[in-house]
């Protein structure tokens, strides 16, 4: 199902034809490395993605992985390599490839996508949110994003000096940090 909105911007599950287009849109973000596979979660039960477009043309995508286990969870994780601060929970709802064109940012797509998930989070009975998080000097830095919608830092750490050269993301004076955001939905669910 797709929905679209006042500005012309659809949410909708992937489709067969996707994978290029998104490709190109996470990538775009990583400085010239390319070599990086979409999955689009086409056969996982497990993943869901969403894909926010615009004239036929996908401007953002975010997915959610669902675990009900800690080690599931922490195999998944690629900036921080513990899950030790996130609480034990009976499901886990993994956010990840999170990407909106830098010529959208700001537009609330980020947010949109982030929603959308959040319904099916809580459809698939997520008791928390876990974000595997690359925070940044640029204007698309999700922080703000994931603070405004009830989320905790609970780890960060430095990864200035990540890139051979110039950091895409900030330019000379990097301030990269990878950060574990947290998100517990257990009090909502009840409140429900």
């Amino acid at each position: 199902m797709s929905r679209r909105s006042s500005d012309g911007v659809t949410v909708r599950t992937p489709v067969p034809g996707d994978e290029t287009p998104l490709h190109d849109l996470t990538t775009g973000h990583f400085a010239g490395d390319t070599d990086y596979t979409v999955d689009l979660g086409l056969d996982d039960p497990r993943t869901h993605v969403r894909v926010a477009e615009r004239d036929g043309r996908p401007v953002g995508s975010m997915a959610l992985s669902v675990h009900d286990d800690r080690t599931a969870l922490r195999e998944e994780l690629c900036l921080v390599d513990t899950v030790e601060p996130v609480a034990a929970v009976d499901r886990y709802g993994l956010l990840e490839t999170g990407y909106v064109r830098r010529d959208h940012t700001g537009e609330g797509i980020g947010a949109r996508l982030l929603e959308r998930l959040h319904v099916v989070g809580r459809r698939e009975g997520v008791d928390a949110y876990v974000v595997d998080a690359w925070f940044h000097g640029g204007p698309d830095s999700p922080e703000r994003l994931f603070d405004d919608h009830g989320y905790a830092v609970v780890h960060r750490h430095s990864i200035a000096g990540h890139a051979d050269g110039v950091c895409s993301k900030c330019g000379p004076d990097c301030v990269c940090e990878a950060a574990l955001v947290v998100r517990d939905d257990r009090d909502d669910a009840e409140d429900q």
